[in-house]
C-alpha cells in the first residue's frame, strides 16, 4: 500500500478514537494517532497567528479551538513528510469510512498528474467540473463550491509541503484556506459523490465565534466574493488542464 492514514484526536475524545480505529483497523489501511491541539490551552498570544488578519477576513472573534484545529491539521502533514510514502490520508476522528476505500484512493492515484490534494468529505453540497471517470458511480471533479469540513482528505507529499511551508501563520479557518489552494502552490480535487461520511452522533468540537459586525458586514463579504471569483477562474484553468491531458 502506497499511503498511510493520520487520524487528529484530542486526548479526551477516547469514543471517538475508538470509532475510528475499530474501522481502521477492520480496513487494513495503517495509521498514526496524531495527538490534536487543544486549542482551549494555547498561551496567548498564539505564535502563527495572524488575529488582526483573520478578523478582517472572517469577521468573528479568535476562537482558539478553531486555531487547534488548524495546527492539528499541519501537524499531521508534518508526520507525513517524515516517512518516504508517497500519499496520506488525513482523517479527523468523526468520520466513516466505507468498504472501498483502498481501492477507490488507489485508481485515484492513476489520475494524480491532475490533482495534489483530494477532497473526500463536504458539509455543503456542491458544484463540479467532472474531469475523470472512476470505478462505479465515482468522478475526479474540481469544485467551484466551497467545501466545508476537513474531515478526510487525501494528498500527496508536494501538497503537504505547500501547506506545511506557506500555510502559516493562520488567517482562516482551515477548511476555508484549503479552498484556496491556488495562494499556496497545490492543486485540489475531489472524489464524488464523497466517498466519507461524517458520523452524526459526535457531536461539533469547535464552538461558534462571536462575530464581529463592522468586518462581518465589509470585509467578510469582499473576501468571500473575491475568493468565489479566484476559485471558479482556477478551477477552470484546472479543468481546461485536465481535458487536455486526455
Amino acid at each position: 500500500m502506497n499511503f498511510h492514514a493520520y487520524v487528529i484526536n484530542l486526548e479526551h475524545a477516547t469514543a471517538r478514537w475508538e470509532h475510528m480505529r475499530d474501522q481502521l483497523e477492520h480496513s487494513t489501511i495503517p495509521y498514526t494517532r496524531i495527538e490534536g491541539v487543544y486549542g482551549d490551552r494555547l498561551n496567548e498570544p498564539v505564535a502563527d497567528y495572524d488575529e488582526r488578519r483573520y478578523q478582517v477576513r472572517t469577521g468573528k472573534e479568535t476562537n482558539k479551538r478553531e486555531i487547534g484545529c488548524y495546527f492539528s491539521h499541519i501537524k499531521a502533514m508534518r508526520t507525513f513528510l517524515q516517512s518516504d510514502l508517497p500519499y496520506a490520508l488525513i482523517l479527523e476522528d468523526d468520520v466513516s469510512l466505507p468498504e472501498n476505500i483502498i481501492p477507490l484512493l488507489t485508481e485515484a492515484t492513476t489520475h494524480d498528474e491532475n490533482w495534489d490534494m483530494l477532497r473526500l468529505t463536504s458539509s455543503r453540497e456542491g458544484d463540479f467540473l467532472h474531469f475523470a471517470q472512476l470505478s462505479g458511480c465515482y468522478q475526479l471533479a474540481y469544485n467551484l463550491k466551497v467545501l466545508k469540513n476537513t474531515g478526510a482528505y487525501f494528498l500527496n507529499r508536494h501538497a503537504a509541503e505547500c501547506c506545511v511551508n506557506r500555510m502559516l501563520p493562520m488567517s482562516l479557518p482551515y477548511d476555508v484556506a484549503l479552498d484556496r489552494d491556488w495562494d499556496f502552490g497545490f492543486k485540489t480535487a475531489c472524489i464524488v459523490p464523497f466517498p466519507i461520511q461524517l458520523e452524526e452522533e459526535f457531536p461539533g468540537q469547535i464552538p461558534k465565534a462571536r462575530r464581529i459586525r463592522l468586518y462581518r458586514s465589509t470585509t467578510f463579504h469582499l473576501f468571500h466574493l473575491r475568493t468565489l471569483l479566484e476559485r471558479r477562474r482556477h478551477r477552470r484553468r484546472y479543468y481546461r488542464q485536465a481535458q487536455a491531458g486526455q
